[in-house]
Parts: C-alpha cells; sequence; structure tokens
C-alpha cells in the first residue's frame, strides 16, 4: 500500500507542476543508463541496464518508453534459500519537465509496465522456488535531473522508485521495492532538425546525379 501512495503522489506531482520550461517541443533523446538497484528492506541487490527513448510532445511533456535488464545475481530468500535470479522488463512512462531552464532541468516520472523474472535453484533440494518464475507488473515513480554540455548531449541523473509484483504465480506476491540510482547518458536531436537534414541530402544528390549526367 505504501508503495501505491508514494506513486499517487508522485503521479499528482508531476500533473500539477508548471513552471516555466525551454522548448522541448519535437525532441527525441536515446539514452542509456546503469542502475545500481538498491532493496529498502535487504540493501543492494544488484544491478540493471536501462536504454531509453523519449518523444517530448510539448515543451513540458515527454512520453518515455524504456527497457531493463537485471544481470543474474544471487540472493537470499525470506525463506533463508539461496537462488540466482535474473529480470527484466518494458515501462512506458509519462514524464513532466516542472522546471527546465537554460542547460539544466528537472523532471517527474510516473509509469507502468511489465516484464518478467526467472529463479534457479542453487540447491537441487530447492526446486520448488523456479516456480514463482513468471510475468512481473511494475509500477515506478521518481525525479531526475539532466544537464545538457553540448547541443545534442545531456547527462542524467535520476532516483526512480520501483515496485515489482509476481502475477504469474498464484499469490500476486511482492517480488521487490526498491530505489534505483540511476546515471547515463542522451543523445537528443529533434524530428524537425531530422527533416532539414533529409531535404539537404536529398537535394545533394539530386545536384549530383543531375552532375553526372550533363557529362
Amino acid at each position: 500500500m505504501k508503495a501505491i501512495k508514494l506513486f499517487t503522489i508522485l503521479l499528482l506531482i508531476s500533473s500539477f507542476s508548471t513552471i516555466k520550461a525551454q522548448n522541448e517541443a519535437n525532441n527525441i533523446k536515446m539514452g542509456f543508463a546503469g542502475v545500481p538497484l538498491l532493496d529498502l528492506s535487504d540493501g543492494y541487490v544488484g544491478v540493471a541496464a536501462k536504454p531509453s527513448v523519449s518523444f517530448y510532445v510539448s515543451e513540458r511533456f515527454a512520453i518515455n518508453t524504456a527497457a531493463f535488464v537485471l544481470f543474474p545475481q544471487d540472493i537470499e530468500l525470506d525463506s533463508g534459500r539461496d537462488a540466482e535470479v535474473q529480470a527484466y522488463g518494458f515501462i512506458p512512462s509519462f514524464r513532466k519537465h516542472a522546471i527546465n531552464s537554460g542547460k539544466f532541468s528537472f523532471y517527474l516520472e510516473s509509469g507502468v509496465g511489465i516484464g518478467a523474472i526467472r529463479y534457479e535453484a542453487k540447491d537441487p533440494a530447492d526446486i520448488a522456488i523456479e516456480d514463482n518464475s513468471g510475468g512481473m507488473l511494475l509500477l515506478t515513480a521518481g525525479a531526475g535531473i539532466q544537464y545538457r554540455f553540448a547541443k545534442c548531449l545531456e547527462l542524467e541523473f535520476g532516483v526512480p522508485y520501483m515496485y515489482g509484483l509476481n502475477i504469474t504465480n498464484g499469490d500476486d506476491t511482492k517480488l521487490f521495492s526498491g530505489i534505483g540510482l540511476n546515471l547515463g547518458m542522451n543523445i537528443v536531436f529533434n524530428t524537425k532538425d531530422v527533416k532539414k537534414w533529409k531535404t539537404k541530402m536529398r537535394e545533394r544528390l539530386k545536384k549530383k546525379w543531375e552532375k553526372e549526367e550533363n557529362q
């Protein structure tokens, strides 16, 4: 319940933040981040890779799609038994820039996604652990800072909270709830600039072909 309340509060904050932003409309940001995962109850539990793509539908709002892969990690379950766990997922989210002035910007984000998790027992006697492998429902909410240090490049530091629920083992049990401190880099380009670049390339090729025909 605490996770759902936090998710709802951050969603409401992101909806009502209205500080003026610089124009990001039609921008596309392609990024990659490394995410060390911190479980709120058990401490450090793993590292995930997180590629993402954001499209800015206006100067303040963006639709973000992120995937993540949790590399295989050895963990100790609540039962005291050891297992290797690996997970991956896809999370569409809503992102709003509450502050976006000059090179720095601050955003709030929330989303819902799906994923899958795989357990592999370390001891053959604990093979029943693997029955918990299956699909996940993912809730995420958080905030982040972006720093544009070049025209097409920016650094991003985010603090997302993620709540994972197993939805295929018949119990709808919580898998994890924790914070990930992700640090990554984004490549930024505008769709209008891409169209201009395509037009220029067509004109150059056309001139080149006309020149070759006249020779």
